[in-house]
C-alpha cells in the first residue's frame, strides 16, 4: 500500500506593500464589477474601455415603405423615417477603502485553505485572498446601487436618488419606459396579473418582444412570489422549489438582488438594452494593499481600490416600468 503523503501549506499572513495598476489591477477590479449579479449573468450588455463617457447612437425606425410602380415619381423620395438617437454612458469613480483586521478575516482564509486543498485547487496566498474577498463585496454593492442609483453611483436602472418611488423612476435611466401602474402589493396571488399587465404593454411596443433575452427583471421576493403562483397553477410540482431560472409567457424572468425586496417593480426589456460601462482596460483602474499593522500598532491591513462604472439604456423607449404610480 502506497502512503499518503502529506502536504505542507504555507498559512503565512504576513502582507507586503503591493500597487496593482492597469492590466495587473484587471483580475480584481473586474471581480469586483462581475461581482453584480445582473453583470455576472449577463442580463446587460458590458462596454469595457470607457474613458469618461460613452456615446450609443442606436437607429430609430418608422415605415419606410413607399408605394412603388408606374405611379410612383422617378425621382428619388427620401421618406425621412430613419433618425439618429443618442444615449450617453457617463461613468462615476468609485472606490474601495476598507481596513481589514487580519485576526478577524483569519478563520476565513483557513476555511478557504481547506475548500481547495480537498477540492484539488492551489490555495490562494494570504493577500490575494484579502483582495478577492473584498472584490466580491464591493461587486454585490455595485449590484445594488446601478438599479437603485444610491450614492456614489449616478442615475441607476430604477431611480438616481437611492429609493425606488415614482419621483426615482421618472429621472431613471428606464424614465422613458411605458409605465404601467401597479395598484395592489406584490403577493402570490397578484403577482401573474401584475406580469400580465406588463406584458400587455410590452406587446404594444413595437419589436420589443423578439429582441434576445427579452425579460422580466424582478425583485427576489417577487421571484418567490411566481414560483408560487405557477405552483398553485399545478404548472410546477409544488411550493417547495428552488431559485432556477423559469420563464413566463414563454419570456425569461430575472431575480435581481439589486432590486429591493421591499420595492414591488418589475421592469421588462432586454439584455442588449442595458448597457454597462467600465474602465477596464484602459489603465486607470488600480487596487492596493496597505499593511498598517506595520505601522500603526493594530491588525489591519488597508485595502483600496479605483474604478469607474456607469450605465444607460440603449433605446430610450424599449422597455415597461410596473409600479404603484398612483
Amino acid at each position: 500500500m502506497i502512503p499518503v503523503k502529506s502536504k505542507k501549506y504555507d498559512f503565512d499572513i504576513t502582507v507586503s506593500p503591493n500597487t496593482y495598476a492597469g492590466e495587473l489591477a484587471l483580475p480584481f477590479v473586474t471581480a469586483a464589477i462581475l461581482g453584480a449579479e445582473t453583470i455576472n449573468k449577463g442580463r446587460c450588455r458590458v462596454i469595457e474601455g470607457v474613458v469618461h463617457k460613452a456615446v450609443i447612437n442606436p437607429l430609430n425606425y418608422s415605415d419606410v415603405l413607399q408605394a412603388g410602380g408606374t405611379g410612383s415619381a422617378c425621382d428619388f423620395e427620401d421618406g425621412s423615417n430613419i433618425t439618429l438617437a443618442e444615449q450617453v454612458v457617463e461613468l462615476s469613480d468609485l472606490k474601495v477603502n476598507e481596513a481589514i483586521c487580519r485576526g478577524t478575516i483569519f478563520p476565513t482564509f483557513m476555511a478557504a485553505q481547506g475548500r481547495m486543498v480537498r477540492d484539488g485547487q492551489i490555495p490562494p496566498a494570504f493577500t490575494d485572498f484579502l483582495l478577492a474577498a473584498t472584490a466580491e463585496q464591493a461587486g454585490k454593492s455595485l449590484e445594488s446601487i446601478m438599479w437603485t442609483g444610491a450614492t456614489p453611483f449616478g442615475t441607476g436602472l430604477l431611480s438616481n436618488s437611492g429609493t425606488i418611488n415614482e419621483a426615482g423612476i421618472n429621472a431613471s435611466a428606464m424614465q422613458d419606459f411605458a409605465q404601467v401602474d401597479l395598484t395592489t402589493a406584490f403577493t402570490a396571488s397578484t403577482i401573474l396579473g401584475h406580469m400580465d399587465s406588463v406584458f400587455a404593454s410590452a406587446a404594444a411596443t413595437p419589436g420589443i418582444l423578439g429582441k434576445p433575452g427579452c425579460g422580466f427583471y424582478v425583485s427576489y421576493e417577487a421571484y418567490a412570489f411566481f414560483q408560487q403562483a405557477v405552483a398553485n397553477k399545478g404548472t410546477e410540482g409544488n411550493y417547495n422549489k428552488d431559485l432556477k431560472e423559469v420563464t413566463y409567457l414563454g419570456y425569461p424572468v430575472y431575480a435581481c438582488s439589486g432590486i429591493p425586496n421591499t420595492v414591488d417593480v418589475i421592469a421588462f426589456t432586454y439584455p442588449d438594452n442595458i448597457v454597462v460601462g467600465t474602465n477596464a482596460y484602459t489603465g486607470n483602474e488600480a487596487a492596493q494593499l496597505i499593511p498598517a499593522y506595520q505601522y500603526d500598532g493594530s491588525d489591519n491591513v488597508k485595502v483600496t481600490m479605483n474604478f469607474a462604472v456607469g450605465l444607460n439604456v440603449a433605446v430610450a423607449g424599449d422597455g415597461v416600468v410596473g409600479f404603484d404610480f398612483s
